[in-house]
């Protein structure tokens, strides 16, 4: 994937819910959020508005794959190792609101999951949403607050692919034993030469 999946479910629920980047700014200047990523450093509850969290509660990853690879540059060759990981994530997403719009409007979220434009983000990302969610009452976790919330948790499954520069087989150390006298010998094979050290 070349974005993060909480961000393309923070796209995905701002457009098809038709919702506004924020809500304005408080009485300090902070900006009132709308649809975001969870975070511990963003004050929720200041508006009563519908407000949406994002956020990964766990992952499985089932496929774990590493590949080298050279490329060959103006007779410069680098070596490459590309890891693939594929995992199956759980994606919980967090509607709150003090006035009736989280009560009302938390179906929207889950019908928007399956909408063209989630078939259109999950092609381009190449990610697969699944097609059954769950959806829980918890507005009265907050205690007297008021706080109408439902959370919505359903299955994601992801791919990523991490690529770095090695020095596979350009430099490295290892032993070797001289048959006749039975005696270890460290050394470095670099560039194809012998450094004793």
């Amino acid at each position: 994937m070349q974005k993060e999946v909480e961000k393309i479910f923070v796209d995905l629920i701002q457009k098809e819910l038709n919702l506004p980047a924020n809500w304005g700014y408080d009485s300090q200047g902070n900006e009132i959020p709308c649809v975001m990523i969870k975070s511990q450093n963003i004050k929720l509850f200041n508006t009563p508005n519908i407000q949406i969290t994002i956020s990964t509660l766990r992952n499985r990853i089932f496929s774990n794959r590493l590949n080298h690879r050279q490329e060959v540059i103006q007779d410069v060759t680098k070596y490459y190792e590309d890891v693939y990981i594929n995992e199956d994530r759980t994606i919980q997403i967090d509607i709150y609101s003090k006035n009736n719009d989280a009560r009302i409007r938390y179906p929207e979220v889950q019908a928007c999951l399956g909408s063209t434009y989630a078939e259109q983000l999950q092609d381009k990302y190449q990610f697969r949403i699944g097609k059954i969610s769950d959806a829980v009452n918890l507005s009265g976790l907050d205690g007297g607050s008021e706080i109408n919330r439902y959370t919505i948790r359903f299955q994601c499954l992801c791919w990523n692919k991490y690529t770095k520069e090695v020095d596979y087989y350009q430099s490295f150390r290892t032993k070797a034993r001289d048959t006749n006298t039975d005696i270890f010998a460290d050394f470095t094979i670099e560039n194809n030469q012998i450094i004793n050290n």
